[in-house]
C-alpha cells in the first residue's frame, strides 16, 4: 500500500476541517432562522426603553357579563353579599334605584355569586345552548387624573323613549326621545391617594348622525366626530376604590321599560330577556413619590 506524502496528507485535513467549518456555520444559520423570535427578543429587549407611566395614571379592568334575566345568580345571591350602602350617598342611591339603576362596592376578594358569574364559561350547567353562547367581554384600559372614557353599554337603538325620575317635586318627569342612539358610562377617575381613586360615573346617551362638533377637552375645545350627548347629571354618582376592589352596575329587579336602568342594561328584541352587568375594578396605580427637604 502506498503513503500519500506529507504535505497531502496535510491537504487532506484542511480540506475536511474547511469542510466541517462550512457545514458548521450552515447548521448555525439555520438553528438562528427557526429561533429568529427568540432572537430577536433577546436583541431588541435591551434595546427599547420602557414607556415611562404617568405619575397619575390608573389601570382599570372593565368587564360585562350577560345573563338572563331569570338567572338566580342576579338577585339576592349576589347583592346580599354586595355592599350597596356604603357605595354612594343615600340620596344618590334612592335616585338611582327610581331610575332602575343599581349600584354596589365589591372587595378585592368578590362574593362567590360574583366569582361564578366572572367564570361564566365553566359555570353554564343547566342553561339552554342559547343561553350558553353568551361571553364574558372584558378590556383594560390606562386612565389620566380626572380625564374622562366612555363606556357604551347598550346596542344602538334606531329610536328609543327615556323616562327619568328628577327628585324635583315641580318637574318630578323628564321624558326625552332619542334616534339613532345608544347608552354610554362617562367614567372620569380621580387619584385620592396611593392605593385609592374615585371614580366618577355620569349616564350619558348619544345620538344622531356623527358628524365634526366643538368638544371641551384638556387642552381647550376641539374638533372632533362624534354624535349629538345628553348627560344625566342628576344619576351622576361616584364610587372610591382600593386596588383590587370593583364597583357592579346594572339593572334592578323589575326594572321599567323606558327607565334608565332597562335602556342601558337591558334592551329590546332578542335581548329583552338579557341584562348585563358592568364590572370596573382598579386593578393598579402608579405610586406617587414622597418629596423630602433635606
Amino acid at each position: 500500500m502506498k503513503l500519500l506524502p506529507l504535505r497531502s496528507c496535510l491537504a487532506v485535513v484542511t480540506l475536511v476541517l474547511l469542510v466541517v467549518k462550512i457545514s458548521g456555520c450552515a447548521l448555525m444559520e439555520e438553528s438562528a432562522v427557526f429561533g429568529l423570535k427568540k432572537y430577536a427578543e433577546k436583541q431588541t429587549v435591551n434595546k427599547l426603553p420602557a414607556i415611562p407611566v404617568s405619575q397619575d395614571a390608573m389601570q382599570v379592568e372593565i368587564v360585562f357579563i350577560e345573563r338572563p334575566v331569570t338567572d338566580p345568580l342576579l338577585g339576592s345571591a349576589l347583592w346580599n353579599e354586595v355592599d350597596e350602602i356604603g357605595a354612594i350617598e343615600l340620596l344618590n342611591q334612592e335616585n338611582l334605584n327610581q331610575n332602575g339603576l343599581r349600584v354596589g362596592h365589591v372587595s378585592s376578594v368578590p362574593p362567590m355569586a360574583l366569582q361564578t358569574l366572572l367564570g361564566l364559561k365553566s359555570h353554564l350547567g343547566g342553561l339552554s345552548r342559547e343561553d350558553e353562547s353568551l361571553l364574558l367581554s372584558g378590556r383594560r384600559l390606562m386612565l389620566r387624573s380626572g380625564v374622562p372614557t366612555d363606556i357604551q353599554t347598550s346596542d344602538f337603538y334606531d329610536k328609543c323613549s327615556l323616562k327619568l325620575l328628577t327628585g324635583d317635586d315641580e318637574e318630578p318627569e323628564e321624558v326625552k326621545e332619542f334616534e339613532q342612539a345608544r347608552c354610554v358610562m362617562r367614567v372620569k377617575a380621580h387619584k385620592v391617594q396611593d392605593g385609592w381613586a374615585k371614580l366618577e360615573f355620569t349616564p350619558e346617551v348619544h345620538y344622531g348622525a356623527q358628524q365634526l362638533r366643538r368638544t371641551p377637552t384638556t387642552i381647550g375645545w376641539q374638533l372632533e366626530n362624534r354624535q349629538n350627548t345628553s348627560p344625566f347629571y342628576n344619576q351622576k354618582f361616584e364610587v372610591t376604590l382600593n386596588v383590587g376592589e370593583m364597583a357592579i352596575i346594572t339593572a334592578t329587579d323589575g326594572v321599567k321599560q323606558n327607565s334608565a336602568g332597562h335602556l342601558f342594561f337591558r334592551g329590546e328584541g332578542s335581548k329583552a330577556d338579557i341584562q348585563k352587568i358592568l364590572v370596573v375594578r382598579l386593578s393598579n396605580m402608579s405610586k406617587m413619590d414622597v418629596v423630602r427637604s433635606e
